[in-house]
């Protein structure tokens, strides 16, 4: 038998740092088991929801004081910011600013330093990547900045504690544009303050934007255990796979919806990934699926990343 260790299902939007905002297209597709960006936020499990800190507001502001330039921090709206984009991002001084959406606090370069990963949203050219993740570690003086790597997010994160004592993540990250939602499962590991990212899966969803053809391959739970009795938690991924052509008499899949077409129920595959203490590696019998997500994904898609 395998030992549950936690689940986390959908998506894990309505944090403090970012609130929800259904609109009724969301509501009617999450009623049929489709997937907004939003449609399964009241899902939400201890998996993921212990790693996704909630800061105060004047923890977030002494954080920012590493971030931002000096005088530059501030609390707008319950959103901690930098008023302008600091100097090392790529438009220093642009009054658009740098905005705070998640932290995750632990031990990421060395066992036992208090560190905290930022990911901030504002302060880069590239509309599907606007923003980076900062690290920050706490010494007696405050909090002071160790690198910034733009270009990087995550909406939500799970821990892997390695052999050397330190956190290692496999992080959800997704954007949504002209209603298509593309996301990417990485493994971030910052030991020795070295930083990578290794890209483990890409996920796509164009269910908002009405499609003709609708493609979704979405992870909708991610369930921690100890699948191969090594005493290690590993990671299950659940992805539902839908490819569907609406009928011409319909706009779209959201006109077909509303109007009574009958979706389908998905398909699922699944992804198990073993930690061997130090990284994640895919169970060698999960590699077709991996291939079948690569290639739906890939069709609508297209990049050199997994």
């Amino acid at each position: 038998m395998y030992k549950r260790i936690g689940t986390y299902s959908g998506c894990l939007s309505d944090i403090w740092y970012a609130p929800v905002k259904l609109a009724a297209t969301f509501l009617l597709i999450s009623a049929i088991g489709l997937h907004s960006p939003h449609s399964d936020a009241e899902q939400n499990t201890p998996a993921f929801q212990n790693i996704i800190n909630k800061i105060s507001r004047s923890g977030s502001l002494l954080m920012l004081q590493a971030v931002c330039d000096e005088g530059k921090s501030e609390l707008r709206n319950s959103v901690a910011r930098c008023t302008t984009c600091p100097s090392f991002t790529s438009k220093p001084a642009n009054k658009t600013g740098f905005e705070l959406v998640n932290i995750v606090l632990g031990s990421f370069t060395k066992a036992r330093e208090p560190e905290a990963l930022l990911y901030m949203k504002g302060c880069e050219s590239d509309v599907t990547e606007d923003g980076g993740i900062v690290l920050l570690q706490q010494t007696a003086d405050g909090w002071s900045r160790l690198q910034y790597q733009k270009g990087v997010g995550f909406t939500e994160c799970l821990k892997f504690r390695t052999m050397e004592d330190v956190s290692n993540l496999l992080c959800n990250h997704s954007s949504l544009v002209d209603g298509n939602q593309t996301g990417k499962i990485l493994w971030i590991d910052l030991a020795e303050n070295r930083f990578s990212a290794t890209p483990l899966a890409r996920w796509y969803d164009n269910t908002s934007s009405n499609p003709r053809e609708l493609v979704s391959v979405f992870p909708y739970r991610f369930l921690r255990s100890d699948f191969n009795q090594d005493s290690r938690s590993d990671v299950r991924i659940s992805f539902r796979i839908r490819e569907l052509l609406i009928p011409e008499k319909y706009s779209g899949a959201l006109d077909a919806i509303s109007s009574g077409y009958k979706i389908d129920p998905p398909r699922s595959l699944s992804l198990t990934y073993l930690f061997n203490g130090e990284t994640l590696k895919l169970q060698k019998d999960n590699q077709v699926n991996l291939t079948r997500i690569k290639q739906i994904v890939n069709k609508h898609l297209p990049t050199t990343d997994p």
